[in-house]
This record gives C-alpha cells, structure tokens and sequence, in this order.
C-alpha cells in the first residue's frame, strides 16, 4: 500500500484560503451554489486551481516534474498568462481575472490579490528577481515590480505603477515610476 501524498493536505488547505478569498471578494458565503459557480464559470479561479495543481505535480514520483512542466505550458497556453514554475504563492490567492499576468521567481504571501496585466520580473538580463510581496497585499490592473523589492503586508500598488524600490507595509504605491503614499487607511474598492 502506498503513503498518501504529505502534499495533499497542504493543496486542499491551499485551495480552501483560495475560494474563502474569493467568497469575501464576492461578498458570498460558501455553498453548493457558490461553490460550482467558482469551479465551471469562473475563469480566475480556474487559473488559480491550475497554478495549485501544478505545485502538486512534482509529488507524484517519477513522472511528476515533466507533467508539471506540460501542466504549465498548457495553463500559459489556455489563459494567456504566465506564473513561473519556481515563484510561490501563499494561501487565499485572488487572481479575478488572469489576462496578461506575467510574474517571474517571486514570493507572493497570503491573501493577495493579483489584477489583469500585471507584471513581476527583473529590471535587467543580468538581475534575478526575487521581488518578495507580502500578506494581504493588492496589485491593480497593470502594475509592474521590477527587480529585488519587497512589498509590505497590505501594501495596495496602484494601476500602471512602475515600482523600481521597496514599499512599506500599508502604503500605497502610484505612478510611473512609483512614489509611495502613505496613508493609515487606503480604502479597498473592490471589497463590499
């Protein structure tokens, strides 16, 4: 008899912080109804369930690295989006709608919000990224982190922003290139 995967239980916790975020991004309660909306219509969450299987791929022995690699070339294929196979991503991943999102070797934290377009890579052919965003974080439509950076916990980068250097947790991040605004209270738009 072979072991159960030590990976299984960390998937489904994974993927029980996903749905629980995009429930309050909804303003839902999960049920039955909400629950098969979320998996046969909703385009985003479909991405972020393709991103937790293909972290649970390497698990299966022998033929789990290769159908990762295959799992992640069709998922880039099938939403026109990119997440790097070696870039890690926290529980309560909220991607609403993943079009154009290209993030290189990265750590994302926990209860993240990643909007359309945006960008996470090196300033340089020469530079590794390994930008570092942190809990609770929201990253709108278009934005763009270059290089090493490390974003705070709840840090909110606005759209189009270019950040080139480190944002505090609780700031704001605006413009090209970004400047940070700090504020004791930036309001979230999209939570109701």
């Amino acid at each position: 008899m072979t072991e159960p995967s030590p990976y299984a239980p960390v998937f489904f916790l994974l993927l029980r912080q996903d749905i629980a975020h995009f429930a309050r991004r909804d303003g839902e309660t999960v049920t039955w109804r909400f629950l098969i909306r979320l998996f046969l219509l909703t385009q985003g969450f479909q991405f972020v369930l393709a991103r937790r299987i293909q972290e649970a791929l390497p698990r299966i022995p022998v033929i789990g690295r290769p159908a990762r690699r295959i799992w992640w070339w069709w998922t880039c294929r099938r939403f026109g989006a990119e997440l790097a196979i070696d870039a890690t991503f926290g529980g309560g991943l909220y991607i609403p709608h993943p079009y154009g999102i290209v993030v290189g070797a990265c750590s994302v934290g926990r209860d993240v919000a990643i909007l359309q377009n945006v960008t996470i890579g090196t300033r340089g052919d020469d530079d590794i990224c390994r930008a570092v965003i942190g809990d609770g974080t929201y990253l709108a439509a278009g934005a763009v982190i270059l290089g090493p950076v490390q974003i705070g916990a709840g840090a909110k980068i606005g759209a189009n922003a270019v950040v080139l250097r480190d944002v505090a947790a609780g700031d704001a991040a605006v413009g090209v290139p970004a400047r940070t605004v700090r504020s004791a209270h930036t309001p979230d738009i999209h939570l109701k």
